[in-house]
């Protein structure tokens, strides 16, 4: 289920940003040879962030994605994939840049992009929150190497994305889960739920095809204490990759 859920969400926004991506390109180059550089930082960071943003739903829609691993003495961690990765991370400092730059100077007029009469203050005022809000985004990529990371140590379990990390011990995980509390439908994220019963999202369809293979193996640590020195000397790493081959 949570396949065809990417897939249609893929196609759904693929059939809106990939047109306007391609317009904001075609109106970079118009402003760029007019040498209306600031509206052509506009347009071009808004069609990398379309367009980047497609890619990488693409790539996930397709399945194709390997996670990166790493390990030390006291545990494993987990990334998600490169492509995954830069793509977002990309997107993100391109939407940052359009903003900050459309939030700054299309009040002083200085931009030759004309937004529908009445929305020229409400567009402002959403880029200028977006660019506010992308501050700690970008500040917590740049301080974790990445959009997301999950790491499982003999002790515990945490995670990270473009805004927050968590740690917790493996006795106040009450459940990993491929969809929140009451909800119906998969959507490929994993769900780890504290003794708090508050719901910590993870991407790990970025990580592996449908996020399959990489809950799988944090619910199998979850639920068998004995094996989580596993997480120490690399056999994580060929449990990983036994799971994928048994889901591929």
């Amino acid at each position: 289920m949570s396949a065809v859920k990417s897939s249609t969400a893929a196609v759904f926004m693929g059939v809106f940003c990939v047109p306007f991506g391609l317009f904001c390109l075609i109106w970079t180059v118009i402003f760029t040879v007019r040498a209306q550089y600031l509206s052509a930082i506009v347009s071009l960071g808004t069609a990398v962030f379309l367009l980047g943003y497609i890619a990488m739903l693409a790539l996930v829609a397709n399945r194709e994605v390997i996670p990166r691993v790493s390990r030390d003495d006291s545990g494993t961690t987990f990334r998600p994939d490169r492509r995954v990765d830069r793509l977002l991370m990309v997107a993100s400092f391109a939407a940052f840049v359009a903003m900050v730059v459309y939030a700054i100077f299309a009040p002083l007029e200085m931009l030759n992009i004309r937004p529908p009469r009445g929305y020229e203050r409400y567009l402002v005022i959403a880029c200028a929150s977006g660019a506010f809000v992308s501050v700690f985004s970008l500040r917590q990529i740049v301080r974790r190497r990445g959009t997301s990371y999950l790491r499982m140590t003999v002790h515990g379990i945490e995670t990270g994305t473009t805004m927050t990390s968590e740690e917790s011990p493996w006795d106040d995980v009450t459940d990993v889960a491929d969809r929140k509390p009451n909800a119906r439908h998969a959507n490929g994220a994993t769900y780890i739920i504290d003794s708090d019963g508050r719901p910590r999202e993870l991407p790990t369809h970025w990580y592996t095809p449908d996020g399959h293979a990489l809950r799988e193996l944090m619910r199998f640590y979850w639920q068998h204490p004995d094996d989580r020195e596993e997480l120490a000397d690399g056999r994580a790493i060929r449990r990983l990759e036994a799971v994928s081959r048994g889901a591929s």
